[in-house]
């Protein structure tokens, strides 16, 4: 920080809806705000909006955000458990995850890289993927009549947005249980960590979790309940040296597991527009054919299959069929469904040639270099990577590609074999009807009899009724419904066995494989599912890789060991006011771990600072000091101020972290006017010998620790009494030098810039209440650098919202 730090007023803006509680990004000009309907919004610096997104479901709320360290992505924590990754740019879900219980606070931690050291991937290679497997294309949006598959990204390898991460970085999540869970880069699960219960205690909920920048130590400030059901606050620390230590194996698994886990998307979004353009087809014809069958079966007067062989073999059609064929089918019908079954046959052949067999193989691509990474147990078996879970991943992905051929070849002889059905059907009922057929059409070689045969012996022999059947059922039963389908693309794509898989005892290779014993079940050899579906297949595919790569999180989280476990405070959980503050940050040249919380309703009268070494081998040095702030000095002012005026006493009413060297105080000046004041307080401000030290093992009693007066030790440019207004929270940013504070009313508030020198502002004439703005309207200050990046695609704020800064009352209050 700047010796000589001035706040400048840049703004003052109106928000319409309540706003919760807002976080700035550490990159760029951008704040993220979560309001009271459970929508995260994002403005820029000059409150100019990008974009909102509405809450996942109805009552959910925000409950925690947290940026990317590189600023292209913000995290939001839901009450439902859910956790979403926007895109900045176009508010895109880049990721989801979903967990069991409340989301209480999240954190992104990036590993600490000095600013003077070039970061190197050494002594690995960059994933160089790329070169060696084809580009995956985008999905089309439309295949078929009935698609509405949302556009997928045109970067297709990168939807996670993990190309350009280089140090490791991990979103911390705390939830209202005793699980705490990391994600490499948001995507990747690293630990799950059930916190052990403190003596016989309920652990309620995870107030806030961080871990040190260099990965050696886990800090956790936990609520509790006891059998009396009164509630404690406990500060516990955990040992991660097997994160530090294979810090760099975790980042190639992390950007591995992102890879497929792009790549199962991918497939799941083909499948699906596979099975949407195989739904239009023959549905019409099947329900017609469905009749014709009952009425048959009512008159008994034979079979379908009869029908049509009679038809192919002597080319005079019975009256039933010949009225069917001339009144139900007719020629510009049968004309429309032969197209319509070509389009989407050929939809869902390019589907699997040009998509789903790119993905799947480049899946097994991922896989077998990950089976070849585990092989390396003392960098990566040791983190939870095992050969015989991705050996078997790799067996099931195998057979799903294997059935993705036998898709394409049964697709090849159902194109072939429905075009010659579907001309000679034409041809008769041209004739029948008296017309004469097209020239091109008449002519039937022997092998197109022989296919039209075919069709009809491979399918119209399934084509009967029992004798409970009825039309209506097996229009409703699906199971039933199946078994009289005329082609054999559709139960590819349903979630149950084959009702009619292929014939392939005559392979050569198949007759060669069981012939001999040694090949029978060999490892490198994939299993043909021969009755199994391509969703079947689909669903082990997800199944196998969820379990060879969710595993890692386990071991690591098995190995965290807990070094301390100390009791804060004691509060009556019964308050609903209450909600302690606290937050946890590292400040790097000193390798120290910072813990900062309030222990009283605020405002209150003092902090609390406990520091500790975050190097594991020393768990033991921990310290600790409680600071008030008093009369702050007199800053040197344009117009005169006198003694009188000076207050002698703050409270805190909110703090936060600022940057590893200092401080956020949002205080409140204890007289009737209630002024909030903002302040930037050093570390420095407290002597180390000031510190208390702490032993776990007797545990940590505030009393026994200092209170000291931070007051004179904050520099009169460090601060910036708020005239006109009443606080309820605010944001800060050290790297922006930004600080954005909230109006008690929660829907307006200042902007300030944190090293601008200060300029004369006019302001009077404003009541002192809290919407001063409200008669003189919104602040034209001068514009300041908006950050590096430009965002597409956004919307200026509203007139109607402009409006609202000149008609806000003071009575609010």
């Amino acid at each position: 920080m700047p010796e000589e730090t001035s706040f400048r007023l840049k703004d003052e803006k109106h928000v319409s809806v309540e706003v919760e509680f807002m976080l700035w990004s550490s990159k760029f000009d951008l704040i993220a705000l979560a309001n009271v309907q459970g929508e995260v919004v994002l403005h820029r610096l000059s409150w100019q909006k990008v974009w909102s997104v509405p809450p996942p479901s109805e009552e959910v709320k925000v409950k925690a955000l947290a940026w990317r360290p590189d600023g292209k992505v913000v995290a939001a924590g839901y009450s439902n458990g859910r956790i979403n990754l926007y895109h900045i740019e176009n508010a895109d879900i880049l990721h989801s995850i979903h967990l069991e219980g409340e989301i209480t606070c999240m954190e992104w931690v990036c590993q600490f890289c000095p600013e003077d050291a070039e970061w190197k991937p050494d002594p690995y290679k960059e994933d160089n993927f790329r070169n060696y497997l084809p580009k995956l294309q985008p999905l089309n949006k439309s295949y078929g009549t009935l698609s509405k598959v949302s556009p997928v990204e045109e970067s297709v390898e990168d939807s996670k947005q993990l190309c350009e991460q280089k140090e490791l970085n991990l979103l911390i999540v705390g939830c209202s249980s005793n699980s705490l869970s990391m994600y490499a880069f948001g995507v990747f699960p690293v630990s799950r960590l059930a916190v052990p219960a403190i003596n016989v205690d309920k652990i309620r909920k995870i107030l806030s979790a961080t871990i040190s920048q260099d990965l050696q130590s886990l800090s956790l400030v936990l609520e509790t309940e006891d059998k009396e059901q009164h509630s404690h606050c406990y500060l516990m620390s955990f040992d991660t040296k097997l994160m530090a230590s294979r810090h760099k194996e975790l980042r190639l698994m992390a950007l591995k597991f992102g890879q497929v886990l792009t790549l199962k998307e991918y497939l799941q979004a083909t499948v699906q527009q596979m099975s949407e353009a195989w739904e239009d087809i023959l549905m019409e014809m099947d329900s017609k054919l469905l009749k014709f069958a009952e009425d048959k079966k009512a008159a008994g007067t034979g079979t379908v299959s009869n029908d049509f062989l009679e038809l192919l073999l002597f080319g005079t059609p019975s009256p039933e069929l010949q009225t069917f064929l001339l009144n139900d089918l007719t020629g510009k019908g049968l004309q429309k469904l032969g197209h319509s079954i070509e389009t989407s046959y050929s939809n869902i052949q390019k589907l699997v040639v040009k998509h789903l067999q790119v993905v799947s193989q480049a899946i097994l691509y991922h896989l077998a270099e990950l089976r070849g990474m585990s092989l390396w147990y003392e960098k990566f078996g040791v983190l939870g990577l095992t050969t015989q879970t991705l050996h078997t991943a790799i067996m099931t992905v195998g057979s799903f590609v294997l059935k993705s051929s036998e898709l394409q070849q049964v697709i090849d002889d159902s194109i072939k074999n429905f075009k010659a059905f579907f001309r000679w059907l034409y041809v008769v009922i041209q004739r029948m009807s008296n017309e004469k057929p097209p020239a091109d059409l008449i002519k039937m070689t022997q092998h197109d009899i022989n296919f039209v045969a075919e069709f009809l012996r491979d399918n119209f022999n399934h084509f009967t009724l029992d004798d409970e059947d009825s039309i209506s059922e097996l229009m409703a039963d699906k199971d039933k419904k199946s078994r009289f389908k005329l082609e054999k693309v559709g139960q590819y794509l349903k979630k149950e066995d084959l009702h009619y898989p292929p014939n392939i005892s005559s392979n050569p290779w198949v007759q060669f494989q069981r012939g001999c014993f040694l090949l029978k079940a060999h490892e490198v050899l994939y299993p043909v599912q021969n009755m199994k579906s391509l969703v079947q297949l689909q669903e082990d595919l997800d199944s196998a890789i969820s379990t060879s790569l969710y595993k890692p999180s386990s071991v690591i989280g098995q190995s965290m060991r807990c070094q301390s476990s100390i009791k804060l405070f004691d509060y009556d959980s019964s308050d609903p006011d209450f909600h302690p503050k606290v937050f946890q940050f590292t400040n790097n040249e000193k390798k120290m771990l910072y813990t900062v919380y309030t222990k009283d309703s605020l405002p209150c009268d003092k902090c609390v600072l406990i520091r500790r070494i975050s190097s594991a081998s020393k768990e033991s040095h921990m310290e600790a000091v409680s600071f008030r702030v008093g009369a702050l000095n007199n800053r040197e002012q344009k117009n005169n101020s006198t003694t009188e005026d000076r207050c002698t006493r703050h409270r805190i009413l909110d703090i936060a972290f600022y940057d590893e060297k200092t401080i956020s105080l949002l205080l409140v000046e204890d007289h009737k006017d209630e002024r909030p004041v903002l302040v930037l307080m050093t570390l420095e401000a407290i002597a180390d010998d000031t510190y208390t030290p702490i032993d776990p093992e007797q545990g940590f009693k505030e009393d026994n620790i200092r209170l000291v007066d931070v007051a004179a030790k904050i520099d009169p440019s460090c601060y910036r009494r708020l005239d006109n207004m009443r606080a309820r929270s605010f944001a800060v940013s050290g790297t922006r030098k930004t600080a954005t504070v909230l109006f008690s009313s929660r829907r307006r508030v200042r902007i300030f810039l944190m090293d601008a020198e200060e300029e004369d502002e006019d302001w009077d004439g404003c009541g002192e209440d809290e919407d001063p703005g409200d008669q003189s309207g919104e602040l034209n200050s001068s514009e300041a650098p908006e950050g590096e990046m430009q965002i597409d695609n956004t919307e200026d704020m509203e007139e109607d919202e402009n409006k609202e800064n000149t008609s806000f009352s003071s009575s609010t209050e």
